[in-house]
């Protein structure tokens, strides 16, 4: 009984450190709980100001606005002021021109009234009493004279001012332009923040989305751990509450047991779901990573055979090229023949027809003559006779000659032209073939950067294996420790005693078939592993062959670790993982190794095309000499006959097109074959042997509805194509408006961002002036601290002085009657000290007093300083009141103006909105037949959407916190980015706001300059003019008046 009371508490106190382990997770579950409430308040912080950060970019934007406004309206007033200017200069010109004529008339009217005055001089030169007169016409002459001179330089001055207001005018056109420019790009900047702000937006909006979905997950999670927990806990209760007897305690061990190997199983099974949806990630991957190679390796031979077909087309084309020049030269030495033989000809005509004459003249002599003719006259007849009939048989073989010559030539011309057709089609397969050349380059750098991705993601996968075989071998621990534990509870039944295990024989039966099923499910997990493995092994021997050994290897050692409990053997597959690691990172290198050595291939390939390419373009240089030859030559020998030559050319030409076009439905034929044989091949998991005939057959019969249907498409597509590009025309207007109201805005948000620095700086030296106010409040207190330490410290040292001197007197008087005579020296001795004590007590005073002096007067200079301060402060808080003011007077204005501004955006929003309305009709339009095409491929590729279907429902569980911290870094980065750019925009306007400052300042300066010329000139004129025409006027003229 005292046994059984030992055990019954001792596993009383296991019971309750059980209960105390499982308090104690629940207790870090709620925390846990709490962590991620408190992640998902601070998401929602971040959330808030972020959405703070876009208001204030939307009152920045309005700001924006208003500066733009601002900006606008100076622009037009200094096109207002040109436009004035330049109506001022062209009055000033026409004025000049006026002024001039008037001068022109008045020198007409000098040299007139001149030639009177000298032919009065020549009438009255015998008069002496005029001599007086005649001085003071000449001295008038002068004047008029000098005055003319005056009016010549002060028109030069004009013209002189002239040219230089038209360069300066140049000149401010020229920054106006500039001014538009800078303008231009800084609209452009400002739709890119904005841009950039929106894609912010958009993002934050779905990782919220993502954050939600996952706190929502977390949550059910660890609702249905702590469900579990209290089922144990209610459980564990209940086996309380049973008998105290040791069974009943073993029973509740062997609860837990099951409860924490249910745990563990369920774990193991998500794992083994997450294996198995990462093996098929990794068979897709590598299927696709093999398809791609296929089709490189395809892609290359391709390539290959088509540069052997160039080579050999060009190699045919040199030996055609080789034939043609020797016909050529042999149509030349026949040309010559030719022309030998028609010269021949033609003094062979001439003696036939100098015989003719003879023969004439011989018979005009025979008829006149006797009939008795002679026998030399008839030998000479017969003679001629043979001659003549010999020169007809010369003449006839000659055209013949003449005629084969002719076919001969018939025949070149039309290998010419059948060269020149097949030059022709030549050029058309080797445009062809650079086009399609190009497009294997742009397959190329595609599957190449697919593929990098498939091996990153292959890296990521991999890593995932890693952690999770990690995890199982933890299990696969945990498991053989609870085990073990098992055995040793079994063994302790046994020896406590025989009297209660008929009570539970029966539990303790359940309990080990609860056991032996969940170590047959084990089983079951560990030969899907293996089976996974197989399958992976299946799937390519060259490329997945050492991650299936890697992972067949890691199963072994999880089954051996099942077996193993030591510490030396877990220590020696710790090792025997790290070597298998550094495997991997090795095979890893290689694998790239071969990704660079295949990009260097590319590379290679690459200049070899151009290379090749250059030769095909010097080929199809020497072909167009060649061509041009062959033109003049035909040109030359054209005839009757070039009709026929054209029927028979265009024969051919058809013939070889519809060669051509049977080639091309061949080669379509082999492809779709080719394609069949692929998709059946891959099909089939467990290898079916071949394809039946009649799917064959069906097959053709898609593949030729599949051709009808594209044709229909195609007619579809062109018809598409015109409304497209009708839209495209109405887009560009449509743009060119958007650009124009980005330039207004653009404008408005110059105005806006230099009220905003004005309003900022106003600010900042109201700040600055508040931190002066504190800085000298707290020099005050602490002078006035000093003061009082100082004050204390004088009290004190008073007080000392006041205790020591009567302490000397009552020592004096108690030692006079008693020891006179032996404490006289002594008493001397301690009244020296004192007398000294106290010397150097009043120099401390005095030098404390000199201190607090010094303290009180700079108290005073202080004080006066604040007192100056305050009232400063206050003038410039008057004058900041005034400004504020001023600013919002003219920010009522600008509001005014907003208002109006955005009643014409508001309308042509509608307007844009309409015909936004318009494109995305046409939009689906097109969308509708980007569908209908898809529909058509789909049909081949619906298994192939089933599996990407199960791949992304796999990705979505793996990928979710990857992407957190991804999209929370990229965030981060693209905040930064936005502040910089942010403040390299604000500098960036206060720059423009200076430069426009010194450009007004300018013009204004201009202005008054040129308008006090104006001014000037004119007046001094109108001066002029007036007394000129006043002199002229009078009838006489004094002395009094010469000189005003």
């Amino acid at each position: 009984m005292i046994t059984l009371k030992e055990k019954l508490s001792r596993q009383h106190i296991e019971t309750d450190s059980i209960t105390k382990q499982l308090k104690f997770d629940i207790d870090v579950e709620r925390k846990k709980v709490a962590k991620l409430e408190m992640e998902k308040m601070e998401t929602i912080k971040e959330l808030d100001t972020q959405k703070e950060k876009l208001s204030q970019c939307s009152y920045a934007l309005n700001d924006l606005h208003i500066s733009k406004q601002q900006l606008q309206d100076n622009v037009r007033n200094l096109q207002e002021q040109l436009k004035k200017a330049q109506d001022c200069n062209l009055h000033n010109k026409k004025e000049i021109r006026e002024l001039q004529q008037r001068l022109k008339e008045r020198e007409e009217e000098l040299s007139l009234s001149l030639s009177k005055l000298t032919e009065n001089i020549k009438q009255e030169s015998n008069r002496s009493s005029q001599d007086l007169i005649l001085k003071e016409r000449e001295v008038e002459i002068v004047k008029l004279q000098n005055k003319q001179l005056e009016n010549k330089q002060l028109n030069e001055d004009l013209e002189k001012s002239l040219s230089d207001l038209k360069t300066e005018n140049g000149k401010l056109i020229a920054a106006f332009e500039e001014l538009k420019q800078e303008l231009n790009d800084t609209i452009s900047e400002k739709n890119k923040v904005c841009l950039e702000k929106d894609t912010l937006v958009e993002a934050l909006k779905l990782e919220k989305r993502r954050l939600e979905t996952e706190l929502s997950q977390t949550e059910k999670q660890l609702f249905e751990q702590a469900q579990k927990y209290e089922q144990t806990i209610e459980e564990l209760s209940n086996a309380r509450s049973m008998d105290t007897t040791a069974l009943q305690l073993e029973h509740e061990r062997l609860v837990k047991l099951n409860q924490e190997k249910d745990f563990k199983i369920a774990e193991l099974k998500r794992s083994m779901e997450q294996m198995e949806a990462d093996h098929q990630e990794t068979k897709e991957m590598l299927t696709t990573s093999l398809g791609g190679q296929k089709q490189l390796t395809e892609l290359i031979k391709e390539k290959e055979e088509f540069i052997e077909k160039l080579k050999n087309q060009a190699s045919q084309v040199k030996q055609e090229l080789e034939e043609y020049m020797e016909i050529s030269k042999k149509q030349d030495a026949l040309k010559q023949n030719l022309e030998e033989k028609d010269k021949s000809l033609a003094i062979m005509k001439e003696e036939n027809n100098h015989l003719k004459e003879e023969i004439e003249r011989l018979k005009d002599q025979q008829s006149r003559a006797t009939p008795v003719v002679e026998p030399k006259t008839l030998d000479i007849i017969i003679e001629l006779e043979s001659e003549v009939t010999q020169l007809k048989v010369i003449k006839n073989n000659l055209e013949e000659e003449i005629e084969v010559h002719k076919k001969t030539i018939e025949d070149q011309n039309q290998k010419t032209v059948q060269l020149q057709q097949s030059l022709q089609e030549q050029r058309k397969e080797i445009d062809e073939s650079k086009f399609q050349c190009e497009q294997m380059n742009v397959t190329h750098e595609r599957l190449s950067l697919e593929k990098d991705e498939e091996i990153k993601n292959l890296q990521k996968t991999i890593e995932q294996i890693k952690t999770q075989l990690h995890k199982e071998r933890q299990v696969i621990q945990t498991d053989s420790t609870d085990l073990f534990q098992e055995t040793k509870v079994q063994t302790l039944n046994g020896e406590n005693g025989n009297e209660k295990h008929d009570l539970s024989k029966a539990e303790i039966e359940r309990l080990v078939k609860g056991i032996k099923e969940r170590e047959m499910e084990i089983k079951l997990l560990n030969e899907k592993n293996v089976s996974l493995s197989q399958q992976i092994d299946q799937l390519s021997k060259d490329e997945v062959g050492k991650l299936t050994r890697i992972i067949q290897e890691k199963d072994l050692e999880i089954q051996a670790l099942s077996a193993r409990v030591s510490s030396a053997s877990y220590r020696q597959d710790v090792l025997g993982l790290q070597q298998q690691l550094q495997a991997y990172v090795m095979e890893r290198e290689q694998v790239l190794a071969v990704l660079s050595e295949k990009t260097r291939e590319n590379s290679q390939l690459k200049t070899e095309y151009h290379k090749i390419m250059d030769m095909v373009a010097a080929k199809e240089a020497a072909l167009v000499r060649l061509q041009e030859e062959n033109q003049k030559l035909s040109n030359r020998f054209e005839n009757s006959s070039q009709d026929m030559f054209r029927e028979t050319i265009q024969n051919l030409s058809r013939i070889i097109r519809e060669k051509d076009i049977e080639i091309d439905a061949l080669s379509q034929k082999c492809q779709t074959l080719l394609t069949v044989l692929q998709t059946s091949s891959t099909g089939t998991d467990n290898g079916s042997g071949g394809v039946n005939s009649n799917q064959f057959e069906e097959l053709l019969q898609e593949r030729d509805k599949l051709k009808q249907q594209v044709k229909k498409m195609e007619e579809w597509k062109q018809q598409v194509i015109t409304t497209v590009q009708n839209m495209q025309h109405e887009s560009a207007h449509l743009q060119e408006e958007l650009q124009k109201l980005q330039a207004q805005i653009s404008v408005e948000s110059d105005s806006n961002s230099k009220l905003q620095v004005d309003y900022n700086g106003l600010i900042q030296s109201y700040e600055q002036n508040e931190k002066k106010l504190r800085s000298f409040s707290q020099e005050l207190a602490q002078v006035q601290h000093t003061i009082g330490q100082l004050h204390n410290t004088k009290d004190l040292l008073l007080g000392k002085l006041d205790l020591v001197t009567p302490s000397v007197t009552v020592a004096s008087i108690i030692s006079q009657p008693s020891v006179i005579q032996s404490s006289a020296p002594e008493v001397l001795s301690d009244e020296s000290k004192l007398q000294k004590e106290l010397e150097q007590l009043k120099k401390k005073l005095q030098e404390k007093d000199s201190t607090i002096r010094t303290l009180q007067e700079n108290n005073q200079r202080l004080s006066d300083s604040v007192a100056t301060a305050s009232e400063f402060e206050r003038r410039s808080q008057e004058e900041t009141d005034s400004e504020m003011r001023q600013i919002r007077e003219k920010h009522d204005v600008l509001q005014k103006s907003l208002r109006e501004k955005d009643i014409l955006i508001k309308s042509k929003s509608d307007q844009l909105l309409s015909v936004s309305e318009n494109l995305s009709n046409k939009e689906n339009e097109n969308e509708l037949l980007k569908q209908a095409v898809t529909n058509l491929k789909e049909r081949n590729l619906i298994l192939e959407m089933d599996i990407r279907k199960l791949k992304e429902e796999n990705e979505k569980i793996v990928v979710r916190c990857r992407e957190k911290e991804t999209e929370f870094r990229a965030l981060q980065e693209t905040n930064m980015q936005f502040s910089m750019m942010l403040k390299e925009k604000e500098f960036e306007s206060h720059s423009m706001k200076e430069k426009a400052l010194a450009f007004e300042k300018l013009l204004k300066e201009k202005e008054q300059v040129c308008s006090c010329l104006l001014s000037f000139a004119i007046s001094r004129m109108v001066m002029y003019f007036h007394v000129y025409v006043h002199i002229m006027c009078l009838p006489e003229i004094d002395d009094s008046l010469l000189h005003h």
